[in-house]
C-alpha cells in the first residue's frame, strides 16, 4: 500500500462538526504558571512518578489517579496484575507507558479522593482527572476484583466500566460544582473494552472530555484528525485535545517542531472540537513555541483556508507579545 501524501489538500466544500462557543485554546504546564494568550491554564499537581504538589490557585489542577510509581516501589502489593504480569512500565509484555495501582485499592483510592476533594476547598479553576481506569483490558484480575467482579452479576467489561465510572462520580461529589475535565486516551472504538470507559455514564459527571494526542513528532495530520472528529462524534460533553509541545528533560531537536503543531492544530480544529490544550513543561517552553509560531510565515500562509481559521487567528494575537 503506497504511503499517503502528506502535504495538505485544500478540502472543496469542507464542513466541519459543529461547535456551539468559539474554540478554546489552553496550556497545561508541570509549573503553576500562567502564559499571556491561553485559557484554560492547567497545573500537573499530581504527578505520574508520585510526586504531590500544593494546589495552583485561579488554575485548573491535574490529577493523576492511578500511576503513582513511589507509591508501587514502597508497596508493590498495590500494583494492578495481570495473566501476564504486573502493570509495571519494566513489564515488556503489557507495554505501559506508566506504573499502574490497581483502582479498586481502597486505601489508595481513598488517598486520591482526599486528595480532590482538598483541591474542591481551594480557589481554582477546576480539576482535570488523567489515569483514573484500569490500564488495559487485561487488567486487573488480583484477587480482589475478581471478587468484586463476581458479585457484580455483570460480566467483565461492563463490571470494569461501573467501576470507573463510580470513582468518576464520587470525584464529582468531592469537589462540587467546580469543573471536571477527563482525559480519555486516545481509542474510540475499544476504550470501554481496553479500559472502561463508558462514555455516555462519564458524560453524566464530566463538564469537557480531554484527548492526549502526544507525539514526540506530528508528521501524518490526518491521523490525529480523523481521532479527534471520531471523539467529537461520539462524546455528549465538550471535547478538547491535547497536544505535546515540550516536556522536562526533552531533547529540544526531539521534540515536535513549530510546523508540525500549526499543522496538526489547524486540522484538529476544522473538526468542530471545542478546545485545544498544548502541553510544555513550563512558561518558557511554551513562549518558545509561540515565538517560533509567529516566525513560521510560510506554514501560517500555506493552512489559509484550510477551516481552522481560530488557530490562526490566535497565532496573529500572539505576535503582539513578542
Amino acid at each position: 500500500m503506497p504511503m499517503m501524501n502528506q502535504k495538505l489538500n485544500k478540502p472543496h466544500g469542507y464542513i466541519c462538526c459543529a461547535r456551539v462557543e468559539k474554540l478554546k485554546v489552553g496550556l497545561v504546564t508541570y509549573t503553576p504558571e500562567k502564559v499571556e494568550g491561553f485559557d484554560p491554564h492547567i497545573f500537573y499537581s499530581k504527578w505520574v512518578d508520585g510526586s504531590v504538589f500544593p494546589p495552583a490557585i485561579g488554575m485548573q489542577n491535574d490529577v493523576t489517579c492511578f500511576c503513582d510509581a513511589k507509591a508501587i516501589r514502597e508497596d508493590p502489593s498495590l500494583v494492578a496484575v495481570s495473566k501476564n504480569g504486573p502493570a509495571l512500565r519494566k513489564n515488556k509484555k503489557v507495554n505501559l507507558s506508566f506504573d499502574f495501582i490497581c483502582p479498586t485499592n481502597e486505601e489508595y483510592q481513598k488517598s486520591v479522593l482526599n486528595y480532590v476533594e482538598n483541591l474542591g476547598k481551594e480557589k481554582i479553576q477546576g480539576v482535570t482527572l488523567n489515569l483514573y481506569h484500569f490500564p488495559d483490558e487485561e487488567f486487573c484480575v488480583c484477587q480482589r476484583c475478581v471478587e468484586l467482579w463476581r458479585k457484580s452479576g455483570l460480566n467483565w467489561t461492563d463490571w470494569r466500566a461501573q467501576t470507573v465510572t463510580g470513582f468518576l462520580k464520587e470525584v464529582k461529589k468531592r469537589i462540587g460544582n467546580k469543573p471536571l475535565y477527563v482525559n480519555l486516551l486516545p481509542d474510540p472504538v475499544l476504550g470501554k473494552e481496553r479500559f472502561g470507559y463508558d462514555f455516555d455514564a462519564l458524560a453524566e459527571y464530566a463538564d469537557t472530555f480531554v484527548i492526549p494526542m502526544f507525539s514526540k513528532a506530528y508528521p501524518s495530520p490526518w491521523y490525529w484528525e480523523m481521532l479527534a472528529r471520531a471523539f467529537k462524534s461520539k462524546l455528549k460533553k465538550p471535547v478538547f485535545t491535547n497536544l505535546y509541545v515540550r516536556g522536562p528533560n526533552d531533547d529540544p531537536n526531539q521534540v515536535p517542531t513549530a510546523d508540525q503543531l500549526l499543522t496538526v492544530a489547524v486540522r484538529i480544529a476544522r473538526t468542530g472540537i471545542d478546545g485545544i490544550i498544548f502541553l510544555a513543561e513550563n512558561a518558557e517552553r511554551i513562549r518558545d513555541f509561540q515565538k517560533a509560531a509567529v516566525q513560521s510565515k510560510d506554514v501560517l500562509a500555506e493552512l489559509d483556508g484550510y477551516g481552522g481559521d481560530e488557530v490562526l487567528d490566535l497565532v496573529n494575537k500572539w505576535k503582539s507579545l513578542f
